[in-house]
């Protein structure tokens, strides 16, 4: 599952034609308050199959942060540790909102687009659509977390 979060670092140069959104944060359904925080991954459900998020042994926890401060306008930062050693792949991006999407720019690339299906204070899920397994259909992806203590 490691994998499905390490690809999806690495779609810099993914082609999308959606329309662009109009203002950095439009109509959103939930709280954006909430999402700006340090969370790390919980579990992730591949096309209704659940799983507990598998985090490299004797490393930190693989994490991401949505920032929007003095500094760190609408900032996307994600750190994942991919081997043993604690090797990381990381990747910044900007991130806007309409409605109950959050789309991740790298540049003026939209790379992808997460849907919110719920944020608390203590809980951030969200789905989204990507071939993990190169089979040309699209998996269907939950991704479950929580903050990083």
């Amino acid at each position: 599952m490691k994998k499905i979060i390490i690809l999806l670092s690495i779609l810099f140069f993914s082609c999308n034609n959606d329309d662009e959104i109009e203002s950095p944060i439009h109509n959103p359904t939930f709280n954006v308050d909430l999402v700006l925080k340090r969370w790390k991954f919980d579990q992730i459900n591949v096309n209704g199959v659940q799983y507990l998020y598998q985090h490299q042994q004797n490393c930190n926890k693989d994490e991401f942060t949505f920032a929007n401060q003095e500094g760190q306008i609408r900032q996307y930062n994600e750190l994942i540790f991919v081997n043993e050693n604690c090797s990381t792949n990381s990747i910044n991006m900007e991130w806007k909102i309409k409605n109950d999407i959050i789309s991740l720019f790298f540049g003026s690339q939209k790379i992808i687009d997460y849907k919110v299906i719920s944020v608390t204070h203590n809980s951030f899920v969200y789905s989204f659509n990507y071939d993990i397994d190169n089979d040309t259909i699209e998996d269907h992806i939950i991704m479950f977390s929580v903050p990083y203590e």
